[in-house]
Formats: structure tokens, C-alpha cells, sequence
């Protein structure tokens, strides 16, 4: 293991170091030896929560001007939970969420992730 993989994994447990707002905190670190034979450290993939059924959680329909961060920090208190309303939606471009006013989006997924 280089220096730098071990400086990595033990700053931080082997679970990625990220903010406590963010999607990947408390991710679990991995190391793989890419075919140079470099070692890298790479977060494990993250499994996006079932949504819930239509009618048992909150939702909001999209007026022009909606931003996923305006939204984050007004119904979660943090700009940076933008992408809670996106796992609750399971869209693939977060920007679709937001593109067509008179949408109705979920903003949890109604199972305390988002």
C-alpha cells in the first residue's frame, strides 16, 4: 500500500471523509490496483433508496424559476441536500426535475433517506 492510500484510509476509518450533508458520508473506502499496478481509493457505490408510494410523502409541484439548491435549503434547511428531492425522484439528470413548471416531484423518499 503507497503512503498516500494508507494516509487516506487511515484518516478516516476506512468510510470516505466527507461532510455530514453529503450523499457519500460514511461511505465505505475501497483500494484497487489500476493496470499500472497504482493503487486507488475509490468509494463504494452507493444504492439509491426505494422511493415511495404516490400519496405518502411529501411533494411540490416545480414553478418556474425552482432551483434543486433553493429547494434543498427551503424544505431541508441546507442548500446542500439538494440531492435528498433527486434520490426521491430517481431521475438520471437532476436538472429534469426542475425543467418544466407545473411537475410534481416527491421530496423524501418516505423512508427517512431523503
Amino acid at each position: 500500500m503507497t503512503d498516500l492510500t494508507q494516509f487516506l484510509l487511515s484518516n478516516t476509518d476506512e468510510t470516505a471523509d466527507f461532510t455530514a450533508s453529503s450523499r457519500y458520508n460514511g461511505m465505505p473506502l475501497k483500494v484497487m490496483t489500476d493496470q499500472h499496478g497504482r493503487e486507488r481509493v475509490f468509494v463504494t457505490r452507493r444504492f439509491l433508496p426505494q422511493p415511495a408510494q404516490e400519496g405518502t410523502v411529501p411533494t411540490l409541484q416545480i414553478r418556474e424559476g425552482d432551483r434543486l439548491d433553493l429547494l434543498g435549503a427551503a424544505y431541508f434547511a441546507d442548500a446542500s441536500l439538494w440531492w435528498m428531492i433527486v434520490d426521491a425522484n430517481l431521475v438520471n439528470y437532476p436538472q429534469e426535475l426542475v425543467s418544466t413548471p407545473g411537475r410534481k416531484i416527491a421530496l423524501t423518499t418516505g423512508n427517512g433517506e431523503g
